[in-house]
């Protein structure tokens, strides 16, 4: 018989416990939980989301204008001004090469390539620039986040979304947006954390082309600024602690980034030696104050100026444009500031270091390192910086903010569940992030306002900072650089001049020895012909800094105005010395020239300020006057014609054209321009004597007279000049009973007047 089988029963597999699915759950890749990508929060849709909002958020600046350093870099900058031919000299000259020459420049070259390739389609207008900005910044944030989701392993794509989310409302960062300057900060920014993700990706991958990749970003990222010098020590504790998964491709990592540092070292270097650019930089005490503080002051209050940051990462408000004197108390170690910075930081510091000892992949302690690293730079500790404090500085910085107020998030509120992305949907989650969404989010948009001008940035915040001398300086310049040329009326100007002197009395009784605040002064007392004071404010001025190119062309210009033409010019030639890229002394050497009759020497400055700025209608119209002055008409003509096409209104280029023609004896031309000029201004008795004339030239006697007469019924105290034209007409006509009458009539204003 045959046997049965054995009939064993099969084991069966013992029920998972829940603890256990917990840990198997966790133990899988982080894409098997993921939605997939066409779910509404996939990793995709997320950057789209954040590019959104940050382009929303940062829309309004679209309609500002240029603002404080914008002129320096795009507005007047003759180098950027050139378009694509511009690009290979700014690569190869210091920053600011384009604006002004200083002993101790920088080598930023990437921002202003960027403006020099967007000028041909933008040009003057500054929408085209601040869309770029904002196009970049909603790059940061999304680079950002890669960036966070990579180094989460993907397991934490919901605290990597909320960190890079609060980036993107933070209002501290809205001076760097709206500032169109600052994209350099944004290039920094955006390569820095490209290169960031391109590592992350050849250490997982160990594809040679993300690594050669993500050397050249970093290349990027230091010749747009040196803020990422940072990432020296950043890059190290990232792939050989955090994202250790290779040691060598960390070492290559670390070399390659090292390299790069080192060759745009080299490069900055030879261009700024090159240049004499390279000389050790002075720090001025109106920009850093810190630069006359002592001792245990100054140590104590730039531990101040870092809990002003730490508290501007929490309470972004207000917001200002400058830090400078009086702006921010000195310290001692008495001052409550000073202790509550300590503790603030010494608490980071432990919580850092003790998180790390635990476990050195610890996020916490990498939020922490990254915000004192990147932020360590701007201190004043190492060296004393441009400014004691810059809301531009913490833009780094704030990533490690807004990393541990995610990870706050996720301890307090997700709880476990910050592997799926759907946790972001949470009612807690939503409860948090929505109203500081919100509440960041309208800070930022109102402050983004306030960036529209200079007038108004400086108005807002002088009223929120109100001891700090710089905003009062800057509050009048403004008002009387920008705002006064645009009013008409001769009330409402003598009223601004008044309001922006009390501006600047107020600003030196904060800091007397402001010397911009005496160059401004002097410059509105020359323009209200109170030559005196102008000159005092602008001696003044020049003992306190004489290196100060302004006020010293704005001396010459009030020897020019009161007729010390040999001083102007020395005074015009110091100033280009100081600074051969100023335009200003060009124009009134040439002004000064064509008093002395030296026309050659006003045609040669006129000419070097033009190459400066060539659609320069002051200096176009100039050259022509200069021309004119010199009899040489076909080329006076030739500027006037110039002019006319760009500004084909100018009643003054008319005037100057016909009388080009008349005394090139073109009186049909001259005519016809008369006509135009009487046209727009049928008051003008200069254009009523001078068609005139030119009637009477031309043997059109009686329309001579019937001008002559307009303009008599005009102004009749001054019309009168023209009397003996009037008599030589009627003579000319033949009717010597009329000429006879108007020439004893013309005898009363010029006795030495008779008929021929």
């Amino acid at each position: 018989m045959a046997k049965k089988p054995n009939k064993k029963p099969i084991p069966q597999a013992a029920p998972i416990a829940p603890a256990q699915q917990a840990k198997q759950a966790a133990a899988k890749p982080a894409a098997a939980s993921e939605p997939k990508g066409n779910n509404l929060l996939s990793v995709k849709m997320l950057c789209i989301i954040l590019g959104v909002i940050s382009f929303l958020l940062y829309a309004n600046t679209l309609m500002n204008g240029y603002v404080m350093d914008d002129v320096i870099v795009l507005k007047e900058n003759t180098i950027v001004q050139q378009g694509f031919k511009g690009i290979p000299e700014l690569l190869a000259t210091p920053h600011m090469r384009g604006y002004l020459v200083i002993p101790n420049d920088l080598y930023r070259p990437l921002s202003l390539v960027m403006f020099a390739a967007e000028y041909p389609f933008f040009g003057q207008s500054p929408t085209g620039y601040h869309f770029m900005n904002v196009l970049i910044f909603a790059g940061c944030v999304i680079m950002l986040f890669l960036f966070l989701n990579k180094f989460f392993g993907g397991k934490k794509t919901a605290i990597a979304f909320i960190a890079a989310l609060i980036f993107a409302v933070h209002p501290i960062h809205t001076e760097v947006v709206a500032n169109i300057k600052s994209c350099d900060e944004l290039l920094c920014f955006f390569f820095g954390f490209l290169s960031l993700n391109l590592f992350v990706n050849y250490m997982k991958s160990g594809k040679m082309l993300q690594l050669v990749l993500g050397v050249f970003t970093l290349f990027l990222a230091f010749i747009s600024k040196e803020t990422v010098i940072a990432f020296l020590a950043i890059i190290p504790l990232l792939f050989f602690i955090y994202m250790n998964d290779d040691r060598k491709r960390a070492i290559y990592i670390t070399v390659g980034s090292v390299v790069v540092f080192i060759i745009f070292m080299v490069i900055r270097s030879r261009i700024l030696t090159e240049y004499n650019a390279n000389q050790p930089a002075g720090v001025e005490f109106i920009d850093n104050a810190l630069s006359k503080a002592q001792g245990i002051s100054k140590f104590a209050t730039e531990v101040v100026v870092l809990g002003m940051y730490l508290k501007l990462m929490f309470i972004p408000h207000p917001l200002v444009c400058t830090y400078s004197f009086n702006a921010i108390h000195y310290a001692d170690l008495a001052d409550w500031r000073f202790w509550l910075s300590v503790l603030a930081y010494g608490a980071m510091i432990y919580v850092a270091i003790t998180r790390f000892l635990k476990d050195k992949k610890d996020p916490w302690a990498f939020a922490i390192i990254f915000y004192l690293a990147t932020l360590f730079l701007f201190s004043n500790l190492p060296f004393l910086m441009g400014a004691e404090l810059a809301e531009r500085f913490a833009f780094f910085a704030s990533v490690g903010f807004c990393l541990a107020a995610a990870l706050a998030m996720e301890q307090w509120l997700i709880k476990g569940e910050a592997s799926n992305i759907l946790s972001l949907k949470g009612t807690k989650v939503l409860a948090i992030l929505v109203p500081v969404s919100l509440i960041f989010g309208g800070l930022t948009v109102a402050r983004n306002a306030n960036w529209k001008d200079n007038i108004t940035l400086y108005k807002a915040d002088v009223a929120n900072s109100p001891e700090d001398c710089r905003l009062y300086h800057n509050v009048a310049s403004s008002l009387a650089e920008d705002v006064y040329p645009t009013v008409t009326d001769t009330t409402k100007k003598k009223e601004m001049d008044n309001e922006s002197l009390d501006y600047l009395r107020h600003a030196l009784t904060i800091y007397p020895e402001y010397a911009d605040v005496h160059v401004e002064m002097g410059r509105i007392f020359d323009r209200q012909h109170k030559y005196d004071s102008a000159e005092y404010h602008d001696v003044l001025a020049l003992q306190m800094n004489p290196i100060n190119f302004t006020a010293t062309n704005n001396l010459g210009s009030v020897y020019l105005t009161s007729g010390q033409y040999p001083r102007a010019i020395v005074m015009f030639k110091k100033a280009l010395e100081l600074n051969p890229n100023f335009k200003f002394p060009y124009i009134n050497l040439a002004r000064t020239y064509v008093q002395l009759k030296q026309f050659d020497s006003a045609i040669m400055n006129y000419r070097k300020m033009l190459m400066f700025e060539p659609n320069s209608i002051e200096g176009i119209q100039g050259l022509g006057i200069a021309f004119f002055e010199g009899h040489r008409y076909d080329s006076a003509e030739y500027y006037f014609n110039l002019v006319l096409q760009r500004t084909p209104g100018d009643a003054t280029t008319f005037n100057y054209l016909s009388a080009t023609y008349f005394n090139a004896k073109n009186y049909p031309k001259a005519i016809a321009l008369y006509k135009k000029v009487i046209e727009q201004n049928p008051n003008d008795i200069n254009a009523w004597s001078n068609i005139g004339r030119a009637y009477f030239y031309s043997g059109q006697y009686q329309p001579a007279i019937d001008a002559f007469n307009k303009e008599i019924q005009i102004d009749p105290k001054v019309g009168p000049k023209d009397l003996p034209g009037i008599a030589l007409s009627y003579q000319k006509m033949g009717n010597m009973e009329m000429a006879r009458k108007y020439e004893a009539v013309a005898k009363q204003v010029d006795p030495r007047f008779k008929l021929e």
